[in-house]
């Protein structure tokens, strides 16, 4: 898994997008997570679902609860359990920030488990992106 661009960096009051991308997934059917970041710094004003998991036409359960005030966010983009685990590579979520304070920060994904379509999970590195604001 990796954030796409590789990182970031805006003006006071600019719009930072990225993009939480996984490669070569096989067999992917949801992936919660959590995304901290720095609230005096950063304001998560979005998540959208991106098209990996519904590459195939599939309908897909996304949910997601922004905590601005504490740096937090739990995400969750599933498959529906009879229809499998989707293979490729894709986006999972796009996060769209506000830069609102000044300085250099860090995007993390502590808790990410990839799930395959067994519920077993799948084994990936939690990505981190490095943000300037100026």
């Amino acid at each position: 898994m990796t954030f796409v661009p590789a990182q970031a960096s805006a003006q006071l009051n600019g719009t930072i997008t990225v993009s939480l991308l996984v490669e070569n997934a096989t067999d992917l059917a949801s992936t919660p997570m959590q995304v901290r970041f720095d609230p005096k710094i950063l304001r998560l004003n979005d998540v959208v679902r991106g098209n990996l998991l519904a590459s195939d036409g599939q309908q897909v359960a996304f949910s997601k609860n922004v905590l601005n005030d504490t740096g937090e966010a739990t995400v969750n983009v599933s498959r529906f359990p009879t229809t499998g685990g989707v293979t490729g590579s894709g986006s999972i979520v796009t996060l769209v920030f506000q830069a609102i304070g000044h300085g250099d920060t860090v995007i993390t994904v502590p808790q990410l488990v990839l799930r395959n379509s067994q519920s077993q999970p799948i084994v990936t590195a939690s990505p981190q992106l490095n943000v300037s604001v100026k």
